[in-house]
């Protein structure tokens, strides 16, 4: 308890301390690459000619991803302290250390009256959301999950994952209970990109939010599965604005990162950075072109040791770049924070992980 008072005593007086202009972060969109280390960065910085969308970050830090018990922390343990701003046992999702559920800094924006949203390339209930939305023991607890996502009161959802709302042991119909809620529910792309509703669920074929669920046979459906993070985020972005004058929070989370350094697949990781950088750009010309916005680009963990390591890799070649794996699971390294907009300058530190939703909330509450 001390540490924590502690931790939030250095976040406001790191606050207090910078630009003697108060920043008003009305608007934050928190962008989650699982798995994304400093391996998958160097991946995209040296494969792609052109300014990455991390070249433009005016503020880099660097977060610590240790969970309550480790110091190499799994997706739910490490989604919860990125989402809840405490650190919580491995396989724990939105609970703390005792099995008590918490706020999340999803929750704390619907409190001060900002639209919500969730945006993911993985099914809805994933460890990562789930963290955002859901209080369990074990990311297994899909359907309990799904319960509480139901409950979660955001605005706008795209993701994957429709069977433990549909094809449940207990019968029920949980898209009907979205409906009955006022939300509209998509389960085509099209239907959901397309909509004109201002609350609404879309629970897509995984074919739809990720190329790597396609054969590669089908060519034209892959080359639009890559795309599906970069319109579904726009689509969201354009409900939240519209949603409330308070502004909004939008969580994302580009999930596939993660699978590349488990399997290690080096062309896989290369690819997936390549697409994932498309879409921080698309996020970055948001907030040069929108006042008082932050976005906040993070990893919950490293995954796969992933390296560049030495090789016949000479400068000024066109050879493909060959990752190097040290592992097929987690490991406790620092992963990078990327901050552009309004308020961006309090995350050019080194962070704990804890440290990144606490400081978005006291931003948020000071523009109040």
């Amino acid at each position: 308890m001390r540490r924590n008072i502690f931790l939030f005593l250095l976040i406001a007086l790191t606050m207090a301390s910078c630009a003697e202009r108060r920043p008003e972060v009305k608007n934050v969109i928190f962008l989650i690459g699982d798995g994304m280390g400093f391996g998958a960065v160097s991946s995209l910085l040296l494969t792609d000619d052109s300014t990455t969308a991390f070249e433009m970050s005016p503020v880099i830090g660097l977060s610590e991803s240790c969970s309550a018990n480790n110091y190499v922390t799994d997706s739910p343990a490490g989604g919860t302290a990125l989402a809840c701003g405490e650190r919580t046992l491995n396989g724990y999702v939105g609970v703390d250390v005792n099995g008590r559920p918490m706020k999340s800094i999803l929750k704390k924006a619907q409190e001060m009256g900002k639209s919500s949203g969730i945006v993911v390339n993985t099914v809805l209930t994933e460890a990562t959301p789930a963290d955002f939305y859901a209080s369990v023991l074990s990311r297994s607890e899909s359907y309990k999950i799904a319960e509480h996502f139901v409950e979660s009161g955001v605005d706008v959802a795209i993701g994957a994952g429709l069977e433990v709302f549909v094809e449940r042991p207990d019968s029920l119909d949980l898209t009907k209970t979205l409906e009955e809620k006022g939300y509209d529910v998509y389960t085509d792309k099209d239907s959901a990109f397309g909509s004109q509703s201002d609350k609404f669920v879309a629970i897509l074929p995984m074919e739809d939010v990720h190329r790597r669920n396609v054969p590669d046979s089908l060519i034209e459906k892959r080359a639009e599965a890559r795309l599906y993070l970069e319109q579904a985020v726009e689509k969201a972005i354009n409900v939240l604005e519209n949603k409330s004058k308070n502004g909004f929070f939008l969580m994302i989370e580009s999930a596939i990162i993660d699978g590349y350094g488990h399997s290690n697949d080096s062309d896989g990781m290369v690819e997936e950075m390549l697409d994932f950088d498309r879409t921080v750009k698309q996020l970055v010309d948001y907030v040069n072109t929108h006042d008082n916005t932050l976005l906040v680009v993070t990893a919950d963990h490293e995954t796969g040791g992933t390296a560049v390591a030495y090789k016949e890799h000479q400068v000024g070649k066109k050879v493909p770049l060959t990752l190097s794996f040290s592992t097929k699971g987690h490991t406790g390294t620092v992963v990078p924070i990327f901050a552009y907009g309004e308020g961006a300058g309090y995350f050019g530190r080194v962070m704990k992980n804890v440290e990144i939703p606490r400081t978005m909330e006291l931003l948020m509450k000071e523009s109040e």
